[in-house]
């Protein structure tokens, strides 16, 4: 996949280390808003994922039957999902038209931003530090923003049933069960190693920062198992795993988000 140059933002924590409790505990109000004056151009988005590089592990196994047990992997190279991301939103974007730009952004510092839900106050975008204004002063008009979003599994169709669990991000399903699920090669009985990727596209206004519309992905496949693979997890490689991951983003983004860059 064509990598391209992002912007890297490195952001200012909101609290400075020196601060004294007081002062945490009475912050001072906040800035009255400022008329946007800036010049936008209807053509152009920001476009900012904030994935980060954690990957969620869902394990069912014999033992503990449809008992999810969660874990995390980190992938890498840093920033490599983000970057995904960001491509598939370039490609959108410059699909509906030779006049369109895309502005590409990411972040160093994806640990300020917490619970994405949390990014919205009152239908308006309230990014921490100096990343605001930022992506503000790109020209652009509206911004595509990625976060991770919580969905039930059964929207994404190709995982395997009776996951009682939560899709939130990029992440696996390993599914041990003994229970006759179909594997890739169409054979019985085989464990399921399977990518998905569950986000959120919000298109915000920049000149007011209101959450204009918003779409929701949830996808999955299947990474092939041989048939002597009683874990396929440890089968497969680091690079196999986030190649996975990128392919479904490539393939299943840009068409998520055509409504949200269509004139």
């Amino acid at each position: 996949m064509k990598r391209r140059l992002l912007y890297l933002l490195p952001l200012l924590p909101a609290i400075a280390f020196g601060q004294s409790l007081k002062n945490l505990a009475a912050p001072p109000p906040p800035a009255p808003a400022v008329e946007d004056k800036a010049p936008r151009d209807p053509n152009k988005f920001a476009a900012l994922s904030l994935l980060g590089d954690s990957v969620q592990l869902l394990s069912l196994s014999p033992a503990r039957g449809d008992t999810v047990q969660s874990g995390e992997w980190t992938s890498s190279p840093a920033g490599g999902l983000d970057n995904a991301v960001l491509q598939a939103l370039n490609e959108a974007v410059k699909a509906v038209g030779k006049d369109r730009e895309a502005k590409l952004y990411t972040s160093t510092t994806r640990s300020l931003f917490g619970d994405p839900a949390n990014l919205f106050v009152d239908g308006k975008l309230s990014l921490p530090g100096k990343l605001g204004d930022a992506v503000r002063q790109s020209g652009a008009a509206r911004l595509l923003l990625v976060t991770r979003s919580r969905q039930e599994p059964a929207l994404a169709a190709t995982l395997p049933a009776r996951i009682l669990a939560t899709l939130e991000g990029p992440g696996f399903v390993l599914d041990q069960r003994p229970n006759g699920q179909i594997g890739f090669d169409g054979q019985p009985g085989l464990a399921v190693l399977a990518p998905y990727v569950s986000i959120r596209v919000a298109l915000v206004d920049l000149g007011d920062l209101k959450l204009k519309r918003e779409q929701s992905l949830a996808v999955a496949g299947r990474l092939p198992v041989a048939a002597d693979a009683a874990n396929p997890w440890a089968a497969t490689t680091a690079e196999q795993r986030v190649k996975a991951l990128e392919a479904l983003i490539e393939a299943e983004l840009p068409k998520a988000v055509a409504g949200l860059v269509a004139p």
